[in-house]
């Protein structure tokens, strides 16, 4: 079973840091939480080639780095982030479980093999992974009600996380699953998405 937490924190500084607080624990863990705008970069990622680092201080936008892989993505409050703690063997049925929640919540999600999910050819739900010693963690950041124009801006073109590597608007590549559910806010829809993924984790036992 998994232990489940709201943050409550706000930036993305924090929330990074609490992450690690509840790894250090040991225990399997499904923790969310919602930023203030920030821009969260990959291990690995060249901040300059895939931020407007510029624009980011003027607009007052944070850039931390996460310790999983992948590219720059854009978060504010109307991003939902996840990140499932999981002993090492249940990573593969954990990177099913982002599609079969948004699938439980009425949103007709499809899987890739990069394990982001996407509704009709559209980007909502972009994953990563990475190594914790005894746990695997799992992460992913859920579209909701993002600032779409600040993404665009913010992100590098052809670097873009979420638009692969053609220079396309990222209206034409992304999308806001409240399009979908316009009745829901943003604080609904997050408390929606903790239940849906805790019930999608327990359809196999850890």
């Amino acid at each position: 079973m998994l232990n489940v937490v709201k943050s409550p924190y706000r930036t993305a500084y924090e929330n990074l840091a609490f992450e690690q607080e509840l790894l250090r624990t040991g225990t399997p863990f499904l923790f969310t939480h919602r930023d203030t705008p920030c821009v969260s970069v990959g291990f690995n990622q060249d901040i300059e080639a895939e931020v407007d680092a510029a624009l980011a201080k003027e607009l007052g936008v944070d850039i931390v780095r996460r310790q999983s892989g992948g590219g720059a993505v854009y978060r504010d409050e109307g991003c939902v982030a996840f990140s499932m703690a999981v002993p090492r063997d249940f990573l593969p049925r954990a990177m099913e479980v982002p599609e079969r929640a948004l699938m439980a919540l009425g949103v007709p999600a499809v899987r890739n093999d990069r394990n982001d999910v996407y509704v009709a050819g559209r980007k909502v739900c972009g994953c990563a992974w990475q190594d914790a010693g005894d746990l695997v963690v799992f992460h992913g950041s859920v579209l909701f009600d993002v600032d779409l124009d600040a993404m665009d801006r913010l992100l590098a073109p052809g670097k873009r996380k979420y638009c692969g590597t053609a220079m396309r608007s990222v209206f034409a590549r992304v999308r806001n699953i409240k399009d979908l559910v316009p009745q829901m806010t943003a604080d609904e829809f997050q408390g929606a998405l903790e239940r849906a993924l805790l019930a999608s984790v327990s359809l196999g036992a850890m």
